[in-house]
């Protein structure tokens, strides 16, 4: 990604640039400061060490009475402190204490979708279900920027009694006479130190309101932003409850020791999904015990609670997905089937497509002079900065009073100062020649300005060197619907291999992340048209808002089937998604060509799909503990950092990342692949159709294998009999080739009874040095 773009998607994505500095399993004391001190699972479940915790903050507070930022008791244990670096060195090696590393500071990075969504991607199984979204009661925790609670999308009249397993607060610190939770917001939570912890959680920026909306927002009919993507806009649990954790109340940014505190809260006060569209930058991703969202994860997800975290907007670059941890559910974003579009009009009556969100007032005949800013080259500035309408680069007698086409291939400034440049000027509008910016329609508020792509640039280009007074116009923002092909995938969107860890395919999953409209906060100014009310639903555009959609979704699948723990409604979702887009082709990135797992892993989501997987692969406790051991941390380390581990479990001899392939994923991922000796991974699958009387549970899968050319993929067995609900079954899947593989390959084995299929998608990475990814 463009540093250009990383800066403009700090308005609507909010990933977070994090700077560690601690190697695994070390305390990383450089400077003093504050330093996270993690200490494993909660001192009530300890035994022998849970004395640990109080020994230190009791030795740390003697010495230092102000020095405590926060303490983590309920859902693990460890605190956050002002230390020096000897301090934190000190500390580090302490009994009980996993690792010591500095507070990061996370700065920010930056209706129609649910319809969509149901259109192209739902699986029917049964006509009449027995229950589906509008019936769920499961709670979902946002951690964001906190929320507007008078929005019409968090209306309780329809919900019914708070569930009495609810352990949480209403603590709306300064905002106590305005700020009310109610039977849909059932808590809310702000965080801070000294005099910010009575700060209110009412959202003040309007990211977590619209992500707490897109995951859980009753259905409010004729919506829009300022008439833009009219229609209903609803979240994809409309019944479940919303618990607000704000961890960010400024854009100057959080703090990892804020979102531990917020996680620790969470996990205590009985969440069943827990939602965080942030991460740290993927050039800045963490060993797994030094990183904040990681840990709170870990401890979530083993007292039940499904984590998802968006996969970062680095894209697309390859290896840029954050939030990678196994067990995290990781999502990627993807357009839907509405554009925002804003079209050029020449003087020879030929019309290019444009994208943007601008409300003009200029003539949609093409009556205004266009010019290519390389003409308006000021003396002395070099050709590039001026084609690209950098500061003080054009000259205003020449650009006054014309629509002006800038290139957008420098990495020093966004669209927005290119906008205020022309502006500043005289020019009456700008059209923007970027192929990637095309696919995302950014705001331009009342200025006449649009983004077309580098083939529509040179056909303007070539009309403006035609004729000796070119004209043209910008025609005002339409949203018109079912666009082909959709989804594809975005071009911010993180892209995988993983990198921390190996042998775990991410992305899991991809989500409509594009031109999403959702609830606002009802004071805003910034997307405010001038001498308009403020807008009650905004527009924006992230991984941050494919988050929430999958957030919604597994939270329809906890409420439907209580009892399932975190793995299960992840391998529901992932093994149900699609591949195909609403043209029945494969689902292709930004620049057309064909999408592979790491770009969108299992595919896109399903909204139904994921209630009725049929089987399901389940991750179990001692799968996470064997991948700590193939991941390099010793049996000391894991001990203390599981809330639970079987008697004599201790980490296999032999371990190594490589390993890390057998552990019961719903997606296989083999990175250093020799194709002389093949590979071997073993599987397991859980049937969960049919009902405890097992009517309905006899079934036989059979299996189906899409393997590329040069790889040869053996199942053994190749049928999975099941006589009753839950009942287990295993297999093996052996990968060989005969000559060296040239790229990064991929593919599925789908298990099928006629009525389910199961599909699970496969990744090999060569032994033989570096591989360039091939995604044609």
């Amino acid at each position: 990604m463009k540093p250009l773009i990383t800066f403009i998607f700090s308005l609507t994505s909010f990933f977070f640039c994090v700077s560690l500095l601690s190697e695994p399993g070390a305390a990383a004391a450089h400077n003093d400061g504050v330093y996270i001190v993690y200490m494993g699972a909660p001192a009530s479940l300890k035994g022998s060490l849970k004395d640990d915790h109080a020994q230190l903050l009791d030795s740390l507070l003697k010495r230092k009475q102000d020095a405590l930022i926060h303490n983590y008791k309920s859902g693990f244990s460890g605190f956050a402190a002002h230390l020096s670096a000897e301090e934190a060195r000190s500390i580090a090696e302490k009994p009980g204490v996993v690792s010591v590393f500095p507070d990061p500071v996370l700065q920010l990075h930056t209706t129609r979708s649910w319809d969509f969504l149901k259109y192209e991607t739902s699986v029917m199984i049964e006509s009449n279900p027995s229950s589906d979204s509008n019936s769920t009661d499961a709670i979902i925790g946002i951690l964001d920027t906190g929320i507007w609670p008078e929005s019409e999308s968090f209306n309780d009249e329809t919900m019914g009694p708070i569930p009495l397993r609810w352990n949480g607060t209403c603590a709306n610190g300064q905002d106590s006479s305005t700020f009310n939770c109610n039977k849909k917001i059932i808590g809310a939570r702000s965080y801070g130190a000294g005099e910010n912890k009575s700060r209110t959680p009412r959202d003040m920026m309007g990211h977590g309101t619209h992500v707490a909306s897109t995951a859980a927002g009753v259905e409010v009919k004729d919506v829009s932003y300022y008439g833009l993507a009219a229609g209903t806009a609803k979240g994809g649990s409309p019944g479940s409850r919303l618990a607000i954790y704000q961890v960010f109340s400024s854009q100057n940014g959080s703090h990892g020791s804020t979102v531990l505190a917020a996680f620790d809260d969470a996990i205590a006060d009985g969440v069943d999904v827990l939602s965080l569209s942030f991460g740290s930058s993927s050039f800045l991703e963490q060993e797994f015990i030094n990183d904040p969202i990681a840990l709170g994860a870990f401890h979530a997800v083993q007292n039940g609670i499904t984590v998802v975290c968006s996969a970062g907007n680095d894209g697309p670059n390859p290896g840029s997905v954050v939030n990678s941890a196994p067990w995290i559910l990781t999502v990627a974003a993807t357009t839907i089937d509405r554009v925002f579009e804003s079209d050029v009009v020449l003087g020879n009556n030929k019309v290019i497509k444009g994208t943007g969100i601008n409300f003009a007032s200029i003539q949609n005949s093409p009556v205004y002079p266009i010019i290519y800013a390389k003409s308006a080259k000021k003396s002395g500035v070099d050709e590039n900065a001026t084609r690209n309408c950098e500061p003080n680069s054009m000259d205003q007698e020449i650009i006054k009073g014309k629509i002006v086409v800038c290139d957008n291939e420098d990495s020093l400034y966004p669209q927005r100062n290119k906008q205020d440049e022309v502006k500043k000027l005289g020019g009456i509008g700008v059209i923007l020649i970027d192929d990637e910016l095309r696919g995302v329609a950014f705001n331009f508020g009342t200025f006449p300005m649009t983004v077309i792509s580098s083939k529509d640039g040179a056909k303007v280009l070539s009309y403006i060197n035609s004729t000796k007074n070119p004209v043209a116009t910008i025609l005002p923002t339409t949203a018109p619907t079912n666009y082909k092909p959709a989804p594809t995938i975005a071009y911010f969107s993180s892209r995988g291999p993983s990198t921390i860890p190996k042998n775990i395919l991410k992305p899991d999953i991809a989500a409509p992340g594009v031109n999403i409209l959702a609830a606002w906060i009802g004071n805003d100014t910034v997307q405010t048209l001038k001498g308009k009310d403020p807008p009650l639903y905004n527009v924006l555009s992230g991984t941050s808002m494919a988050c929430p959609h999958v957030s919604g979704i597994a939270a329809a699948v906890k409420s439907r089937n209580p009892t399932w723990s975190p793995s299960v409604i992840r391998s529901a979702i992932m093994t149900t998604a699609a591949q195909t887009n609403n043209m029945k082709a494969p689902i292709t990135t930004e620049k057309g060509t064909a999408a592979t797992p790491y770009d969108f892993g299992a595919g896109e989501v399903s909204t139904t799909g994921p209630l009725q997987p049929g089987l399901v692969y389940e991750t179990t406790a001692i799968d996470y503990l064997n991948f700590l051991c193939y991941h390099g941390y010793n049996i000391a380390t894991i001990k203390i950092m599981a809330n639970t581990i079987p008697d004599g479990f201790t980490c296999p001899e032999e371990s190594s990342i490589d390993l890390i392939s057998n552990i019961n994923y719903p997606s296989i991922a083999i990175s250093n692949f020799d194709e002389k000796a093949g590979r071997r991974v073993n599987r397991t699958l859980t049937n969960v159709a049919g009902n405890a009387k097992m009517e309905d549970a006899k079934t036989v899968y059979n299996i189906s294998i899409d393997a590329p050319a040069g790889l040869d993929v053996q199942v053994v067995p190749d049928k999975l009999h099941f006589s009753k609900i839950d009942e287990k079954s295993s297999y093996q899947v052996s990968f060989s080739a005969a000559n060296p593989l040239k790229k990064d390959v991929f593919g599925s084995i789908t298990w099928s009874n006629g009525r389910y299929k199961v599909r699970s998608t496969f990744a090999l990475s060569s032994k033989s040095g570096s591989v360039a990814l091939d995604k044609k």
